[in-house]
């Protein structure tokens, strides 16, 4: 997985960020919400007005958000999606 595109969101709540990733070399994901909240950080999908457009494994959800972590240090993060 690659993260395309991170934004920050300065002064939207518990939103971190808003960011892109490539998960394999076939599928991308746009705007997915980096959040933090009292029990650690959590990743959302992007949803239409009613659905969530994708849900996470636990384990999955553990790697976007390590990756989005990193991608906001200015490191690089590149894992094979499983």
């Amino acid at each position: 997985m690659q993260i395309l595109e991170i934004r920050t969101e300065p002064g939207s709540g518990n939103t971190i960020a808003r960011f892109d990733v490539q998960l394999t070399p076939d599928i991308r994901m746009f705007g997915l919400k980096l959040v933090k909240t009292p029990r650690g950080h959590r990743v959302y999908p992007p949803h239409t007005s009613t659905n969530n457009v994708a849900t996470f494994a636990p384990i999955f959800a553990e790697k976007l958000i390590r990756a989005a972590l990193a991608a906001l240090a200015g490191e690089t993060v590149n894992e094979r999606a499983e």
